[in-house]
């Protein structure tokens, strides 16, 4: 049997940046195990937002961890990108949110307003603005607005980055700094042992003080075994892209971005279908429609390709950051926003998970604030 301090199973964004945190606060030898090939993940279907706006409506405390996580986010990549050579293509050029419809735009009101109020009791801004329509099309000067927008909501604190380069620079800052990745790698079975825990793999058997499970829906099977249920369910999430045009779109929406290579990625679209990830052409038709909406020369860009894949939804949308009670030494992480989060795992989670700094921070995020 192979011996280790630390095992993070799940080398997607969420596992990547847990575990480059955990070695940069010096936790010894850490393994990171994936059940897919480096070129397999299911980040490619990510939209890649880094984003805090209109998140945590229904939680005050979500809502303030979503704020901080963007706060931490340009100087988390200029680092990243320092010590990886890697470009992982972050552009900090703001952020919007449509409307369609006078009564949209005074929702989108409305919720500026209370989140504003949320993140304020602690002393964190909020700067999100409400523009009418002629506000929103003077800051897109090359796109035409169609008839039905109204306006939006909008911020210049936020962005868009490539996931898939993300990740990369993730995994090879983790491996510079002594960390150990092993792709191609299913998990059978955990095993507490006490002060230790096993971990089979097909190949090997590997033994740790301290386990991280962050694999997406892959956790369920792991920690059911071990008598924790853990309160996600899944929900399938399609995006398209176009062929690559000229550069016009100066910052992302939430429905539409335009990437580094000029090409636009269209997405928003949630639907319950278990772990079905197949594209459809209603769901490919809908996302189309709603974006030549908001711009209709989109009408005339070709799509090339389609993505489907199963976000890790919570009941009330905040991430699950947990230890399992009988055995405290096996934590989970479950969550959606994988991206727009990165660094509050690396700079908070891993902390904590290491000698429980951080502690009153997470528990507001934990598995069993669904137990009532």
């Amino acid at each position: 049997m192979k011996t280790t301090d630390i095992i993070v199973i799940g080398g997607g964004i969420t596992g990547s940046a847990t575990a480059l945190g955990l070695v940069k606060e010096k936790a010894g030898k850490v393994l990171m195990f994936d059940s897919q090939l480096p070129t397999q993940r299911l980040s490619r279907a990510n939209f890649g937002l880094t984003w805090f706006m209109c998140k945590g409506g229904g939680s005050s405390t979500y809502a303030q961890w979503c704020r901080n996580a963007c706060r931490q986010w340009p100087e988390y990549a200029a680092e990243l990108e320092d010590e990886t050579k890697m470009n992982i293509e972050l552009e900090w050029t703001g952020g919007a949110l449509h409307a369609f419809g006078e009564e949209q735009l005074q929702a989108h009101a409305a919720s500026v307003e209370k989140l504003t109020g949320i993140c304020g009791e602690v002393g964190l801004d909020y700067p999100v603005s409400v523009l009418d329509r002629q506000q929103f099309s003077e800051l897109v000067p090359k796109m035409q607005l169609g008839e039905d927008v109204s306006g939006a909501m909008y911020t210049p604190q936020q962005g868009h980055v490539n996931p898939l380069k993300l990740l990369g620079a993730m995994r090879k800052a983790f491996q510079l700094r002594g960390g150990e990745f092993i792709g191609n790698q299913n998990i059978l079975e955990i095993i507490p042992n006490g002060n230790t825990v096993t971990v089979k793999t097909k190949d090997e058997e590997y033994s740790c003080n301290k386990l991280v499970v962050a694999a997406g829906h892959g956790c369920e099977r792991l920690l059911f075994p071990l008598g924790y249920k853990l309160n996600v369910y899944p929900q399938r999430g399609q995006l398209l892209v176009t062929e690559r045009c000229e550069r016009k779109l100066p910052f992302p929406l939430l429905a539409v971005r335009q990437t580094q290579d000029g090409t636009y990625m269209i997405g928003l679209s949630t639907e319950d279908v278990a772990h079905d990830i197949r594209v459809t052409p209603q769901a490919m038709q809908q996302q189309a429609q709603n974006a030549i909406r908001i711009f209709p020369e989109l009408a005339s860009v070709n799509w090339v390709r389609a993505w489907g894949a199963i976000r890790v939804m919570t009941p009330d949308g905040a991430p699950i950051y947990d230890n399992l009670p009988n055995h405290p030494n096996i934590y989970v992480m479950a969550l959606h926003s994988s991206v727009s989060l990165n660094p509050m795992h690396t700079s908070v989670v891993a902390p904590w998970i290491l000698d429980g700094k951080n502690a009153e921070a997470l528990s507001p995020f934990s598995n069993g604030r669904f137990n009532v």
